[in-house]
C-alpha cells in the first residue's frame, strides 16, 4: 500500500480529481510524487512492487499495489476466487492513461447501452450485477513506425464520358506513434480492439500511485507478437492520409482521385514499441453454463458488451405484434386491407433487422462466440432469411399501396408475414439456447478461445 506522507495511511488514486489521496488526513498529492523508489538505482527506478492474485481455473494473474485489495473472484472466466500467489517485483511500463471514467459513470454508460438491445433480459440491468465492475489496468504494446523510401497510390477519376486512371508516387521520411495493441493473453484482442482509440496524448509518465485502488493485468504477450499487424495499420492510415491529400486539377475544375488504400505501397518499418497501461472497467457474469462479458473505457467511456436476447422476450414481442395486428383487422373497421398490410409489412422488416442485430451482438466482434458451431450454422442461411424477408416486404409493399389485391388476398399475405416473423423469432430462440450451453471459455497464450471438445 502507498502511504500518506503526512499521516501514513493508505493513499487511494482519486478519479475526479486525477490525485492520490488520503482519506484520513485529507491531504492530496500528485501521483508521481508517490513513487518510492531510488532515483540512484537503477534497478529500483525499472521495478516496483505489487500483490499479485492467480486464478486457478483460468491461470489469469492480476496485481494491485494495496494488500487489502483482495479479489473476489476472476472477472476473466468468472471463476469463484483469485488466489493470492505473493508480494512480486514488476517490470514498470513506460506510461499509463488514467482513468477518467468513474465507476458511477460507467455503469450509467453499460445500462444506457443495455436499453438499446430491448430484446436483452433486465438481469442484466440488475443493480447487483453491474456493481460488479472492476477497474483493471490492461497492459497494451504502443508501436511507433517510420516511413522512408518510395510510396505508390494508384486511383482513378470518372468523368462524364471518360475515366482516367493515375499512379502517384513520392518520395516520404515520416514517423508515426501510437499504435496499440493489448499485451494480455487472458484479455480477448476483439474485445480490447473494440474498446479503442484511446488518446494518448493523456499518457502519462508511470507511478505505482495510479494503481491504488484498483488492478492491473501482468502481461503476457511479447512485443514482436503484433509487429506484422501494426505495420500494416501504420502503412495503411498513412495510404489514406496521403490520398486525401492529392487531387488533380482541370482549369477551374478539382476532380479528386479515388485511391484504392489496399493496393497502396508505402514503406514501413517498426522501430520499436513500449508498454503501457490503459484504463478499462471489466465485468463478467456467469449465467449457468455462459459467460457475459461486459467491458467500458476507462478514458472515453466506449462500451463493448455482450448483451443476449431473452427467449421470453422474444416470445412476448411476438404475442404483442400478433396481438396488434388482431386488434387492427378485427376492432378498427376503418382500417382498410391494403393499410393493414403495409403496417404488416413495415412490422416484419423491422422485427427481422431487430433479430439480425441482436444476432451480431451476441455473436459478434468482441464476443468470441462468432467461431462457435452454433453461431456458424445460424449466419450460413443469413442470406436465405435475408432473401425471404426483403421478397416479402418488396412484395408487400407492392400490393399495400397500389391497391393490386381485394381483401382476402391482403390478409393473407398478412398471415405469410407474420407466420415469417413467427419462423425467424423461433430460429433465434433455438440460436439462444444452442449458444448458451457453450462452456466457458478456455484461456491460452493465444487469448480467449471456445474449447470445441
Amino acid at each position: 500500500m502507498l502511504h500518506c506522507p503526512n499521516c501514513a495511511a493508505g493513499l487511494r488514486f482519486e478519479i475526479e480529481s486525477q490525485q492520490m489521496v488520503c482519506r484520513h488526513c485529507d491531504s492530496r498529492f500528485d501521483p508521481a510524487q508517490i513513487d518510492y523508489h531510488d532515483k540512484d538505482d537503477a534497478k529500483s527506478a525499472e521495478m516496483f512492487d505489487s500483490y499479485v492474485y492467480v486464478c486457478p481455473s483460468c491461470g489469469a494473474e492480476l496485481m494491485t499495489t494495496d494488500e487489502t485489495d483482495a479479489i473476489g473472484f476472476c472477472p476473466f472466466c468468472g471463476g469463484a476466487s483469485m488466489l493470492f500467489d505473493r508480494v512480486r517485483q514488476q517490470w514498470r511500463p513506460d506510461s499509463v492513461i488514467p482513468f477518467r471514467i468513474t465507476k458511477e459513470q460507467c455503469k450509467e454508460l453499460y445500462v444506457r447501452a443495455a436499453r438499446r438491445s430491448p430484446l436483452t433480459s433486465g438481469k442484466y440491468r440488475d443493480p447487483a450485477l453491474i456493481e460488479e465492475f472492476r477497474g483493471i489496468y490492461m497492459p497494451f504494446w504502443e508501436y511507433r513506425g517510420r516511413h522512408l523510401g518510395k510510396y505508390w497510390l494508384s486511383g482513378k477519376t470518372k468523368g462524364v464520358f471518360m475515366e482516367n486512371e493515375y499512379v502517384v508516387t513520392g518520395d516520404i521520411d515520416y514517423t508515426v506513434d501510437g499504435y496499440a495493441h493489448d499485451a494480455s493473453a487472458a484479455f480477448d484482442d476483439r474485445i480490447s480492439e473494440s474498446l479503442t482509440p484511446y488518446d494518448i496524448a493523456d499518457s502519462k509518465p508511470f507511478a505505482p500511485g495510479y494503481l491504488s485502488g484498483f488492478y492491473a493485468d501482468i502481461g503476457d504477450v511479447e512485443e514482436q507478437e503484433y509487429y506484422a499487424k501494426s505495420r500494416d495499420w501504420m502503412a495503411h492510415d498513412t495510404a489514406r492520409t496521403l490520398a486525401r491529400e492529392k487531387s488533380v486539377k482541370r482549369g477551374k475544375e478539382v476532380r479528386s482521385i479515388r485511391f484504392d488504400i489496399d493496393g497502396a505501397g508505402v514503406p514501413t518499418q517498426v522501430t520499436g514499441a513500449k508498454r503501457v497501461f490503459y484504463p478499462v472497467w471489466f465485468m463478467s457474469y456467469r449465467n449457468k453454463d455462459r459467460i457475459t462479458y461486459a467491458a467500458v473505457n476507462g478514458q472515453t467511456g466506449k462500451v463493448s458488451a455482450d448483451f443476449p436476447a431473452s427467449p421470453l422476450r422474444i416470445v412476448l414481442a411476438a404475442l404483442l405484434l400478433g396481438a396488434l395486428l388482431a386488434a387492427l383487422v378485427f376492432f378498427v373497421p376503418s382500417v382498410k386491407a391494403n393499410m393493414t398490410l403495409g403496417i404488416t409489412t413495415v412490422l416484419l422488416a423491422a422485427g427481422a433487422v431487430v433479430l439480425e442485430r441482436n444476432f451480431n451482438r451476441v455473436a459478434g466482434a468482441g464476443s468470441g462466440l462468432q467461431n462457435t458451431p452454433e453461431a456458424k450454422a445460424f449466419q450460413k442461411h443469413a442470406g436465405l432469411r435475408y432473401l425471404m424477408v426483403i421478397f416479402t416486404v418488396v412484395l408487400g409493399m407492392v400490393v399495400a399501396f397500389m391497391d393490386l389485391a381485394y381483401n382476402v388476398y391482403s390478409y393473407l399475405l398478412c398471415f405469410v408475414m407474420a407466420a415469417e416473423l413467427f419462423y425467424l423469432m423461433v430460429r433465434h430462440i433455438r440460436f439462444q439456447a444452442d449458444i448458451a450451453k457453450r462452456r466457458p471459455p478456455q484461456f491460452n497464450k493465444k487469448g480467449a478461445e471456445y474449447d470445441e471438445q
